[in-house]
C-alpha cells in the first residue's frame, strides 16, 4: 500500500491578513499617546501661547505677570508642550523646503486673497483666532482629540465629532463654491 500525501503549494498556504498602513500607524500612535499620558500627563499645544506671553510679560512687565492669576496658573514656558510646538514649526519649515519643487500654485479661497501676503495674513489671523478660541474652550484639538480620546473622555469625543462634522460640511460648502 502506498500512502498518499497531499501537498499544498506554497502560494495557497494560509496567509495572515496584513493591516492597512493607516491602521498600523493608528495603533502605534495610540500606544505612544497612552504612554505619554501615563509618563507625563495629557498634552496639548494651545497652552504654549499663553505660557509664551507669560514669559514675555515676566521679562517686560513683571508686576502684571505676577498679579495675573491666569499667567501664574499657566506656569513656565519650559514644558514638553512648548517643545512640541517648536518641533511642529521646524517640521513645517522643513516640509515646505523639501516640497518646494512640487508646491501647488497659491490657491485663493476668499475674494480678498489677491496675493501671497494677503493669504499669509489671513492664515495668521485665522490661526490666532483658533488659538484664542481653544484657550476659551479649555483646550485645543490636540488636547481634546489626542489626549482626551486616549483617556476616553466623553467631552473630547463630542468635541471630535463636532470638529470632523463641521470640517466635512465646510469642505462640501467650499468645494461647491470653487468647483
Amino acid at each position: 500500500m502506498h500512502e498518499a500525501t497531499i501537498a499544498t503549494p506554497a502560494s495557497q498556504a494560509r496567509v495572515m491578513p496584513r493591516l492597512p498602513q493607516w491602521a498600523s500607524l493608528g495603533i502605534i500612535f495610540g500606544l505612544l499617546s497612552a504612554a505619554a499620558i501615563a509618563l507625563y500627563g495629557p498634552i496639548g499645544v494651545s497652552g504654549t501661547y499663553p505660557r509664551f506671553f507669560g514669559a514675555l510679560a515676566r521679562r517686560t512687565l513683571p508686576a502684571f505677570a505676577q498679579n495675573n492669576p491666569y499667567l501664574v496658573k499657566m506656569g513656565s514656558l519650559a514644558t514638553p508642550e512648548s517643545m512640541l510646538v517648536v518641533g511642529l514649526l521646524i517640521g513645517g519649515f522643513v516640509a515646505a523646503l523639501l516640497g518646494r519643487k512640487r508646491a501647488p500654485a497659491l490657491e485663493t479661497i476668499n475674494a480678498n486673497e489677491t496675493n501671497a501676503t494677503r493669504r499669509y495674513l489671513n492664515a495668521f489671523l485665522g490661526g490666532f483666532l483658533i488659538i484664542f478660541g481653544a484657550r476659551l474652550a479649555g483646550g485645543c484639538t490636540s488636547g481634546h482629540i489626542i489626549s482626551g480620546i486616549t483617556q476616553l473622555a466623553v467631552s473630547s469625543m463630542i468635541f471630535a465629532a463636532g470638529v470632523f462634522g463641521a470640517g466635512m460640511v465646510t469642505a462640501r460648502l467650499l468645494k461647491g463654491r470653487t468647483a
